[in-house]
């Protein structure tokens, strides 16, 4: 009898550990920016040096950054302090969809939006995936996790050299057809609430991905494809291509298309410069790797801190067939200007496509043959 009871106590407390947590108190703040001793007090955890919250009008999502001495060898400590990380972000907002962390040597992080130092490692936690994360992370079967060594990846072999070199600034315009096309992904804060939001209106985009940030946070590039998202050649390090050499421009091309091959398994057909800098031996170099490099004919201007409804108005006044609509990964008033976007498009008949599956069917052929489902916002 003993034994049953024993049996049945160890059973409850298993339930309990699977159960979601309660979601008491206050309201998640919809934007949230916390920095160094405020940020350690509200998560209890010394070495935070940074909180940041945002949500897209459905869900809610967290950022933390870490900073600790960091010992080469084993990162056991890393991952036991980003666990920790984790859940006390969840049980600080008990409604957050996902807690995402990037681990830094300290004195190295230079702030939320700055790749100037790369982490340690970094970790992305849905809230389905809380009750289990950190055991299968102990095991080494968590995906969602980058450690700080990554071996060297080889670029494939380009694919067939394209006869031009012209840039493409808009679609054929024949049909009503648009693409929304976000630069300088992934961002380990807006990225999952841009999936999200592009999933809840069954509406794929094209994501033009610095390499650097691909290969910190590889499982969200894994995302982008899964959810039916095109992945574009936004060069490894956001260089200004026109001041480089024409064979560091071929390095940050090859070097980008490899890696993002190697997380997709496709091909990569699309290219930007950053900034548009544009001249012949950018357009040869990428010509000569496969790549069309894919300008925008409606610039929404959403790094210039445009608020959401001038988004919106300026996207709505401009739409013609086969625009291709400039936008970034990592700018709040593009989160809130998303699906008044969307839903004018739609109501004006346009159908909403990947760069490829706008400009043709040819080049679209390469890429996962499906497009997100419908949700329900």
């Amino acid at each position: 009898m003993r034994r049953w009871r024993a049996l049945l106590a160890a059973g409850a407390v298993l339930l309990l550990g699977l159960t979601p947590v309660a979601r008491t108190g206050a309201p998640t703040p919809a934007t949230l920016d916390l920095v160094g001793p405020v940020a350690q007090q509200r998560l209890h955890l010394s070495a935070a040096a940074s909180l940041h919250l945002r949500s897209n009008g459905f869900v809610s999502m967290a950022f933390v950054a870490l900073t600790i001495r960091h010992t080469p060898g084993s990162m056991k400590a890393e991952e036991a302090l980003a666990v920790q990380a984790v859940n006390a972000a969840y049980q600080a907002f008990p409604d957050l969809a996902e807690v995402d962390v990037a681990l830094f040597e300290a004195g190295q992080y230079l702030g939320f939006a700055s790749r100037a130092a790369p982490p340690l490692l970094t970790l992305s936690v849905p809230a389905q995936q809380r009750p289990i994360f950190a055991w299968a992370l102990r095991r080494g079967t968590y995906p969602r996790v980058w450690p700080a060594s990554t071996p060297d990846l080889m670029a494939p072999a380009p694919i067939a050299p394209l006869p031009t070199r012209r840039p493409i600034w808009r679609g054929a315009g024949t049909t009503q057809d648009a693409a929304l096309t976000l630069d300088d992904a992934p961002h380990p804060l807006y990225t999952p609430l841009l999936l999200d939001l592009l999933r809840r209106y069954g509406v794929p985009a094209t994501f033009f991905v610095i390499g650097q940030n691909a290969e910190h946070y590889p499982y969200f590039v894994r995302d982008m494809v899964k959810a039916g998202h095109q992945v574009g050649n936004h060069t490894y390090s956001h260089a200004l291509l026109k001041t480089l050499t024409a064979g560091e421009v071929r390095s940050e091309l090859a070097r980008t298309s490899g890696l993002l091959r190697h997380l997709t398994g496709q091909d990569i057909t699309a290219f930007r410069p950053p900034g548009g800098g544009l001249n012949a031996a950018v357009l040869g170099a990428a010509a000569a790797q496969g790549l069309r490099t894919v300008m925008w004919s409606h610039d929404a201007g959403d790094y210039l801190k445009a608020d959401a409804q001038s988004l919106q108005k300026a996207f709505a006044h401009h739409l013609h067939p086969g625009q291709i609509t400039l936008l970034h990964d990592k700018v709040d008033s593009t989160l809130g200007a998303l699906p008044a976007m969307i839903q004018a498009a739609q109501a004006r008949g346009y159908a909403l496509r990947t760069v490829d599956g706008l400009l043709s069917p040819e080049p679209a052929r390469r890429l996962a043959a499906h497009q997100p489902a419908p949700a329900a916002p």
